[in-house]
């Protein structure tokens, strides 16, 4: 089952996941802690989805943001929002496999949960060439993933209560699926994702001309921390199911 965001309701139930459900708030704390400091810089963010990270991108100052995803559903979505709270945000269907042409110069790319739709090297390697074309020397890439080490999770913690479950394979292989079930009050959306170890993420962002490639940890922001019960995020912090890659794209000197 491939994830298809354009069919039925997909889109929007993943819009109000990321509204409602308690792992969202620790994945968009997580990422935007990395990113950083934005203001007055050009942003894209690749596979916005209906533009979550896009709007928080917009109001920390950046100078110019634009989100793209493959998804004209997602990309509706994001519109309607700009139409009701405009931004000045630009939104544009594309394929992030697909290099940019001309090359183009941001400062700073995100992505949240693309790289884990590659099933394969080969595919793995056409999307970081692709956001590579996207970034200027001496920029950067921060996005947020699946933890591939969620396959050596013994046992796999029950993520029930931060509003999703993971379904495995019995041992890993590249490609293997893990289906995720994000699970709402009224609903549940389903989503595959495919396994590809860490160092195959760090061997293609490198092929594709990012100099830097550190790895990060989930991070909990402070008013999640008091707003659930005492050690309710304990388990998610020690078998981290996201981590965050932090990249500079090199520079001419480099």
């Amino acid at each position: 089952m491939v994830t298809d965001y354009n069919a039925g309701d997909t889109a929007a139930l993943y819009q109000q996941a990321k509204k409602t459900l308690p792992i969202y708030r620790v994945d968009t704390f997580s990422l935007m802690r990395r990113v950083g400091d934005v203001s007055g810089a050009t942003v894209l963010d690749i596979a916005c989805g209906e533009g979550h990270f896009t709007r928080m991108m917009r109001r920390s100052d950046a100078a110019r943001v634009v989100g793209m995803d493959i998804s004209e559903s997602m990309i509706r979505l994001a519109r309607q929002q700009e139409a009701a709270d405009p931004l000045g945000i630009a939104y544009v269907v594309g394929d992030a496999r697909v290099p940019a042409d001309p090359a183009q110069d941001f400062d700073v790319a995100v992505a949240a949960f693309l790289l884990v739709y590659a099933r394969d090297r080969t595919e793995l390697a056409a999307m970081c060439a692709g956001i590579a074309s996207r970034v200027r020397p001496g920029g950067r890439f921060v996005t947020i993933t699946v933890n591939p080490e969620i396959y050596h999770f013994d046992p796999t913690p029950d993520f029930r209560k931060y509003g999703f479950d993971v379904r495995l394979e019995e041992t890993p292989y590249e490609g293997a699926p893990m289906n995720f079930s994000v699970l709402l009050p009224d609903a549940t959306l389903e989503i595959e994702n495919y396994y590809l170890p860490v160092d195959a993420y760090r061997e293609q962002l490198r092929s594709a001309g990012f100099s830097s490639v550190a790895v990060h940890g989930l991070s909990v922001p402070a008013d999640a921390m008091s707003g659930y019960p005492s050690g309710f995020w304990d388990e998610l912090l020690a078998h981290p199911v996201y981590l965050v890659f932090d990249c500079v794209r090199a520079g001419a000197e480099d």
